[in-house]
C-alpha cells in the first residue's frame, strides 16, 4: 500500500530525531551509525520540500548500505553513480566550452568582429560561475563600450536589424544579473527597434528582406535568393475592414477594464508614440512616399508632441472618451494635411501602440487575425498537421509533421522547405501568411511545393485538410501509433522503481481527460510508485484546465484566485475532494523559464500544499488573466483584466502574485530544488526529445519504430543531457525505497 509522506508526518519524524538527541536535520540511525531506510528516505524528501538543495545532494550520497539490496536499490545506486559521473563530465565540458569561448572572444576582438565578439562574450558569461562579475572584466567593458558607440551610428544608417543584434546582445549580457538599471535601458531601446522591424515586416517586406540579406553577408553566410515583390502579400489586405468605431470601442473597454490602466491616458500616449515611430521609420518610404518629405514629417511629429504635452498636463478625470475622439479626429485632420496615409493604417497603428503601452499580452484582434486567434484558443484547427518556423534565410521551414496527420502520412519531413503553396511562391511570407494559405476548409486539398536536401528541384504534394487535434499529453517513449493515429506510449522512465513520466505541453480543453486516460494506461503497464510531471516549456493555456490538473494532486483548499485592478478578489477556485486522483502519488514537478501561465498555477498550487517537489528553474512569471471582449462582428479585444494569486504561505498571508510586473524583483514560482542546465544541454536535450518523438516512415509509408535512425530517449539520462530530470529520478527512487521498506514492515507486522 502506498504511503504519502505529508508535511505533518515528516515534521514528526524530525521532532522525534531531535528528542532522541540526534544532530539537527540528520536522519535517524541504526546502532552501527547507519540511518534507517525510511528515515533516510524521508530526510531526502523533506530536505527537498524545504528547499535545502545542498542537504539533498549530501543525503542522497549518504544512503544506508541496505538500500542497495534488491532491484530497486541497485537501480538507485546506478542512477546515483551515473549522475556523479555526468556531473563530473558536465563540469569538464563546461570548463572546456568556456575556454573555447574565451579563445573565440579574443579572436573576434582581434578581428574587430563586433557581432561575433558579442555572441562569444554571452557564451563566456553563461558558462561562468558569476555572470554579473564578468561585466567588470576588461574585455567585457571594452566590448560593451564599443557596442554602445556603434548603436547610434547603425541607427543613423537605418540598419534596424544590425541595431537589433547589438541591443539584443547588450541586453542579454545584463540579464540575470543585479544590474537592473542597465538591463532596463537596453530592454527599452531594443523594444523600440523591434517595433520598427515589425513595421517593416508589415509594410515594407522588401526593405526588411534587403536588411536580412545584408545581415547574412555580415555573418559570412550565403546571400539570399532574389526577392520578388509581386509575390508578397499586400499590406492593404491586413488593414482592410479596420474602422474608427472598432478602435474607439477597444479603447473604451481597455480604459475601463485593464488591470493596471489609468483610464485613457496611457492608451492615448501609446497610440501617439506608435504613430511617431511610424513616421520616423523612414525605411518605409517606398510604401509611404510622404515619409521622405522632411517638412511633412516634422509637422506631423510637432502635432504628436503637442498632443502628448496636452495629455501629460491634464488630470485623469479630464481625459475620457471625448478626449479620445478629439485626439483621433485631430490625427486624421493632420494626416490629411501631411502624411496622407490610409486611415485604416492610422487606426491600426494607434491601436497597436495603445495596447502595447498597457502590457504585452493585451491586443486588438483585427479582422485579418480573427481566424488564427480562434484556432489558437480552441486547441484544434483545420490544416494538414505541420509545425513551421523561419530558418536563417527567412524561408518557411518544417519543424516536424505532427504524427498521424495528413502531412505525416503524405510524406512531409522535418527540415523540408515550403517554397510554394498552391503554386504561389512563399518568398517573403510571414509565418501567419503561410498558416493562412495552408489551412482552410475541412476535406479540401492544398498543394505544397517542397525543397529537400538531397532531392533535386521542387516536388509537390497534395494533402487533404482535416481537423487537427493538438495532443498535449505525452509519455516517456513513443512505441508506435494506433490505427486512429494516436500515439502509444511507454509511460515508465524507470519501470523497476515504478516511476512514471508524463509531459504536458499545453493546457487545452482535452488535457484533464487525456491525463486521466494516461493514468489508466500507466496502471495497465504496472504499479506506479512515483510520478515525474514535466511542465518545462509549457506556455500555459486554459485556466479551467490548470485548476483541474492542480486538483488531481490537491484534495482540499484554494487552488488559485483572481484579483482585479482594486486588488479585490473577484473569484476563488477551490479543490474538489472527489477529483484528487493523484493525491497519494509522490510527485516531482519539473519547471523552467519556459513554464508560464497555467503551468505556474499548477506549480504554485502544488508547492503551497507540499503536494510535489518542484525541481528546475524559476518559471516565466506570466500570472495574468486575459479576457476576450467582442468589439464588432469581425474583431475582438484580448485584455489583461486580472492577476492570479496563489494559496497563502508563511511569507505572504494573502498569497503570492506570480506575474512579473514592471520593476519587480520577485515573480514566478521558485523551485524547491534549483538545477540549471548549460546551453549545450538544453540544445541537446530538446533535439533528442524532438527526434525521439518522431517515428520514421519507409518509402511505402510504413512506420519504423525500431529504426536505427531514431535515437534512444534513455540517453537523456545516460549521457547527462538533462540534469533536472536526473535529480527528479533520484528523488523518487529514494522515496520509493523508503515506501517499500515501510510496506515490508507493515506486511511483516501483519504476518505476526
Amino acid at each position: 500500500m502506498m504511503k504519502r509522506w505529508n508535511r505533518t508526518h515528516l515534521q514528526s519524524l524530525t521532532c522525534a530525531a531531535l528528542v532522541a538527541g540526534l544532530a539537527a536535520m540528520a536522519p535517524a540511525a541504526l546502532d552501527d551509525g547507519q540511518p534507517t531506510i525510511q528515515n533516510w528516505s524521508s530526510s531526502v524528501w523533506q530536505s527537498a520540500l524545504e528547499g535545502r538543495s545542498h542537504d539533498v545532494e549530501r543525503i542522497l550520497t549518504d544512503a544506508p548500505r541496505d538500500t542497495i539490496a534488491g532491484e530497486t536499490g541497485m537501480r538507485f545506486k546506478q542512477t546515483l553513480d551515473l549522475r556523479q559521473t555526468n556531473q563530473s563530465k558536465a563540469a569538464t565540458a563546461r570548463d572546456d566550452a568556456r575556454s573555447e569561448a574565451i579563445t573565440k572572444l579574443d579572436d573576434q576582438l582581434q578581428d574587430n568582429d563586433l557581432i561575433n565578439a558579442l555572441e562569444a562574450a554571452v557564451e563566456v558569461q553563461t558558462l561562468s560561475p558569476d555572470m554579473g562579475a564578468m561585466l567588470d572584466e576588461p574585455r567585457f567593458k571594452h566590448l560593451i563600450a564599443w557596442a554602445e558607440d556603434q548603436v547610434p551610428q547603425v541607427e543613423s544608417k537605418r540598419d534596424w536589424l544590425y541595431a537589433q543584434e547589438l541591443l539584443y546582445s547588450l541586453r542579454t549580457l545584463y540579464e540575470d544579473t543585479n544590474r537592473h538599471t542597465e538591463y532596463q535601458k537596453y530592454d527599452d531601446h531594443l523594444d523600440r527597434v523591434n517595433r520598427r522591424v515589425s513595421l517593416l515586416a508589415m509594410y515594407a517586406p522588401k526593405r526588411l528582406y534587403d536588411m536580412q540579406n545584408e545581415r547574412a553577408v555580415r555573418h559570412g553566410d550565403e546571400p539570399l535568393d532574389d526577392f520578388n515583390s509581386a509575390l508578397t502579400i499586400d499590406w492593404s489586405e491586413r488593414v482592410e475592414d479596420i474602422t474608427v468605431g472598432m478602435l474607439k470601442q477597444s479603447m473604451r473597454t481597455a480604459a475601463r477594464e485593464h488591470i493596471e490602466s489609468d483610464g485613457y491616458r496611457p492608451l492615448l500616449i501609446g497610440g501617439l508614440e506608435q504613430l511617431e515611430l511610424l513616421a520616423t521609420t523612414t525605411t518605409l518610404v517606398d510604401t509611404f512616399p510622404t515619409l521622405g518629405d522632411a517638412e511633412k514629417v516634422a509637422n506631423w511629429n510637432k502635432h504628436i508632441e503637442e498632443e502628448l504635452e496636452m495629455l501629460r498636463s491634464l488630470d485623469d478625470n479630464d481625459i475620457d472618451s471625448i478626449t479620445c475622439s478629439r485626439v483621433l479626429d485631430g490625427l486624421i485632420w493632420m494626416n490629411d494635411k501631411t502624411l496622407e496615409l490610409p486611415r485604416s493604417v492610422i487606426y491600426r497603428e494607434f491601436g497597436e501602440g495603445a495596447m502595447y503601452r498597457l502590457d504585452k499580452f493585451s491586443e486588438i484582434v483585427w479582422p485579418e487575425k480573427l481566424r488564427r486567434f480562434q484556432q489558437a484558443t480552441e486547441g484544434n484547427f483545420v490544416g494538414v498537421g505541420i509545425l513551421i518556423r523561419h530558418n536563417d534565410k527567412r524561408e518557411i521551414m518544417v519543424v516536424n509533421p505532427l504524427e498521424g496527420t495528413p502531412a505525416y502520412f503524405g510524406g512531409v519531413k522535418p527540415d523540408d522547405i515550403i517554397v510554394e503553396v498552391n503554386g504561389e511562391p512563399t518568398v517573403g511570407w510571414s509565418l501567419n501568411d503561410a498558416v493562412d494559405r495552408i489551412t482552410g476548409e475541412p476535406n479540401t486539398k492544398v498543394e505544397i511545393g517542397l525543397r529537400r536536401e538531397g532531392v533535386d528541384g521542387t516536388f509537390r504534394i497534395k494533402i487533404k485538410r482535416e481537423i487537427i487535434k493538438l495532443p498535449s499529453v505525452r509519455g516517456w517513449w513513443k512505441k508506435t501509433l494506433a490505427d486512429n493515429g494516436d500515439p502509444v506510449w511507454d509511460w515508465y522512465i524507470d519501470p523497476t522503481s515504478g516511476i512514471a513520466y508524463v509531459r504536458l505541453t499545453q493546457f487545452t480543453e482535452d488535457s484533464y481527460n487525456d491525463l486521466l486516460q494516461a493514468w489508466r494506461e500507466i496502471n495497465k503497464q504496472g504499479e506506479p510508485r512515483g510520478l515525474i510531471f514535466d511542465l518545462r516549456y509549457n506556455p500555459g493555456g486554459l485556466l479551467d484546465a490548470a485548476v483541474k490538473v492542480s486538483n488531481l494532486f490537491v484534495k482540499n483548499g484554494l487552488i488559485v484566485s483572481g484579483e482585479d485592478k482594486t486588488a479585490h478578489k473577484v473569484w476563488k477556485l477551490n479543490a474538489d475532494p472527489r477529483r484528487a486522483a493523484w493525491e497519494d502519488i509522490p510527485t516531482v514537478l519539473l519547471i523552467n523559464k519556459g513554464s508560464a501561465s497555467a503551468s505556474e498555477i499548477v506549480a504554485g498550487c502544488l508547492k503551497a500544499y507540499d503536494a510535489a517537489v518542484i525541481v528546475g528553474e524559476r518559471s516565466y512569471g506570466k500570472g495574468s488573466v486575459q479576457t476576450v471582449h467582442p468589439i464588432t462582428g469581425n474583431s475582438l479585444l484580448k485584455l489583461t483584466t486580472q492577476y492570479f494569486r496563489m494559496p497563502e504561505n508563511a511569507e505572504n498571508p494573502d498569497g503570492p502574485l506570480i506575474h512579473k510586473r514592471p520593476g519587480a524583483d520577485r515573480w514566478g514560482v521558485d523551485p524547491h530544488v534549483e538545477v540549471t542546465m548549460t546551453p549545450q544541454q538544453i540544445v541537446d536535450s530538446l533535439k533528442l526529445r524532438q527526434e525521439a518523438d518522431i517515428i520514421p516512415l519507409d518509402e511505402e509509408g510504413n512506420m519504423l519504430p525500431e529504426s536505427e535512425d531514431r535515437p534512444d530517449i534513455n540517453t537523456m539520462l545516460t549521457d547527462g543531457l538533462d540534469p533536472q530530470l536526473e535529480i527528479a529520478v533520484l528523488l523518487l527512487q529514494a522515496r520509493v525505497l523508503g515506501d517499500m521498506d515501510a510496506d515490508a514492515e507493515t506486511k511483516h507486522a501483519r504476518a505476526k
